[in-house]
């Protein structure tokens, strides 16, 4: 057996696959494809920055990607940490709230962090992952979506306006909503990380 202070994951002490085990419900195994992967994309150093996201292939042209990065705490050089990284990515697991992961998604797009998912917000959303929708296409949707939130998700505060609770409930009516949210590692982690 390892003492406290070896390292078993690469730079992971045991003291800190421990910590992040019961704080995440991570396994060993999933915190080292975890690691290794987070590591694979800290191009720079120990720590994730702006200019590894805009760097990779395959997160620069993730239309979430920089939408998240930018809602994950940084520490005082404005870069995420393992720590940051993996606890976002408990969110995700499998048995994990569903309301906790829509939570997460609503906060993604409510850009002024008002418990509001206002119109812009959502045609922004939209452009995201269609970025060649005409405008008028593009407001229609927007406006058809918030009618179905508020119609399907209710209108809780009775002022028209898509709040938090309104897009949690609209979105657990959505067909396999779960199993979109949900990050299984036990799938990844025989992939080989690049």
């Amino acid at each position: 057996r390892m003492g406290a202070g070896t390292s078993r994951i690469g730079g992971l002490t045991d003291k800190q696959i421990q910590k992040y085990v019961k704080e995440t419900g991570f396994a060993p195994s999933e915190l080292e494809f975890l690691y290794r992967r987070f590591k694979s994309l800290c191009k720079r150093g120990d720590t994730l920055g702006r200019a590894d996201v805009e760097d990779n292939e395959h997160l620069k042209t993730n239309p979430y990607v920089n939408r998240l990065y930018s809602v994950m705490p940084k520490n005082e050089f404005g870069e995420v940490n393992f720590e940051t990284f993996v606890t976002t990515a408990a969110v995700f697991r499998p048995g994990r709230d569903i309301n906790g992961k829509l939570q997460f998604i609503f906060n993604l797009f409510d850009y002024n962090m008002d418990d509001t998912l206002e119109a812009h917000e959502l045609s922004d959303m939209i452009r995201t992952v269609r970025p060649d929708i005409a405008d008028d296409e593009n407001k229609e949707l927007v406006e058809k979506t918030m009618a179905d939130i508020l119609a399907k998700g209710g209108d809780l505060y009775k002022d028209g306006e898509v709040h938090g609770k309104s897009f949690i409930a609209y979105a657990k009516l959505l067909p396999g909503i779960d199993k979109l949210l949900t990050l299984n590692l036990a799938d990844e982690l025989n992939l080989k990380v690049e």
